[in-house]
């Protein structure tokens, strides 16, 4: 995120300072930080950034190298001209990589004979997910900057947002319960073996036995005490592990705040709260046309398929569901929102002096969570101040006679005051 109140010579001076000397900041091995990042994110196997084929192992983290600094260089730029270059560049370099990406795991199967139905596509994994937070990231800017003016723009963007974090949690999701299959099964192989030694061992001491030798005093291994270890390391959750669980809760947040908007926008049009948008801005253009200029930059990209304006339709039609019903979904979605960011709470703590176990909690002057105490405590008034006024649409809606769009609790989501 831009730092408020950056100036202009400031980001330059970063933007300046990024990367000099083949080295990011001009100390550390870019590509092999992003090789890193690949097996913390994505359960990447070493295996893969250590080939030797064309165009993978280290050749592929080079290549990644480029657009994996565009993004970090993107942050420099004042919100406006990273729309324009994430457009521009990253896109672009994104949609390339997908298809490298293909190759490289299609390389990496064959050279190791596996299997591709259950072989997961690690490298393509990992394009797909940074591909989708700047997708994401986009539509948020979107809204920041006032592109979604009105309430019909907002459902679009919010809708198409709530596709692409669900896609995100889905792929993080899939990652994350294949990294625990192989840790159970590395757990199984290790115990396996434990065992094949303790049996070993009974088969030595009872052929001593025989031949009369005496008994020899080394200790037999403790089965049970491996096994408890072994658990214990499978188990054990590093400072990486826990930022990666903070991160995906956050965007949980962000999903169920999307998700309870949009329903909460169709339960006012239901209500005859919400006017129709003027026929003057399809005088020269049509709904269908503005939907996809707003979201033409995605069509670019294989993965994911960009949505059309018949996708919107169908997936922000509820004139099938009673609006009671309606009411109380959106009001759940913002319930369930706040209790999540309640537990971000307990966890991001304030600025104290005494020691924070990392693995567990972390302190909100960190550099590495992903949300801070005061963005929190923004999303919970908005979930708040739109529980409150679906409360009252649900009881007296004949009492509303004015609905009034705010963004004064946070930037990206709104509220709807009903008056």
């Amino acid at each position: 995120e831009n730092p408020v109140g950056t100036n202009v010579l400031s980001r330059s001076l970063m933007l300046l300072n990024l990367y000099f000397d083949d080295k990011l900041l001009g100390q550390y091995d870019f590509p092999d930080m992003i090789g890193q990042h690949m097996q913390q994110l994505c359960a990447v196997p070493e295996a893969l950034l250590q080939s030797a084929n064309p165009g993978c192992g280290h050749s592929w983290l080079v290549r990644l190298a480029k657009p994996m600094y565009d993004t970090l260089k993107a942050l420099c730029f004042d919100q406006h001209r990273e729309r324009t270059f994430t457009e521009t560049f990253i896109f672009p370099a994104f949609a390339t990589l997908q298809v490298a990406a293909t190759g490289v795991d299609e390389s990496f199967r064959l050279e190791h004979g596996l299997d591709s139905q259950t072989t997961a596509s690690y490298a393509s994994n990992y394009v797909i997910v940074q591909t989708i937070r700047v997708m994401e990231r986009h539509v948020g800017i979107g809204i920041r900057i006032g592109l979604y003016p009105k309430w019909y723009d907002l459902s679009t963007a919010y809708w198409y947002r709530d596709f692409l974090l669900s896609a995100l949690l889905n792929i993080r999701g899939s990652i994350e319960q294949e990294r625990l299959e192989r840790k159970a099964m590395e757990l199984r192989i290790k115990l396996e073996e434990e065992e094949e030694k303790k049996k070993a061992s009974a088969v030595t001491k009872k052929q001593i036995q025989k031949k009369g030798k005496k008994k020899g005093k080394k200790k037999e291994p403790n089965l049970d005490a491996v096994r408890e270890t072994a658990i214990e390391e499978a188990a054990r959750v590093s400072a990486e592990d826990f930022e990666d669980r903070l991160e995906y809760t956050c965007l949980s947040v962000h999903r169920y705040l999307c998700r309870g908007t949009v329903r909460y926008i169709a339960a006012l049009r239901q209500a005859g709260l919400l006017s129709e948008p003027p026929s003057s801005i399809t005088m020269f253009t049509s709904h269908q046309t503005r939907f996809e200029k707003r979201f033409d930059s995605f069509a670019m990209l294989p993965q994911p398929q960009p949505l059309s304006f018949e996708d919107y339709v169908l997936g922000s039609d509820f004139s099938a569901v009673r609006r009671e019903d309606l009411v109380k979904s959106a009001g759940d979605c913002f319930r369930s929102c706040k209790g999540v960011i309640e537990r971000l709470l307990q966890v991001v703590v304030a600025e104290t002096d005494e020691d924070v176990d990392i693995t567990k909690k972390r302190r909100n002057d960190d550099l590495y969570i992903s949300v801070r105490r005061e963005e929190a405590m923004a999303l919970t008034k908005v979930c708040v101040a739109n529980s409150l006024f679906l409360h009252k649409l649900s009881m007296a809606p004949s009492k509303v006679s004015e609905v009034a769009l705010e963004f004064t609790a946070h930037k990206e989501y709104c509220t709807l005051n009903l008056k």
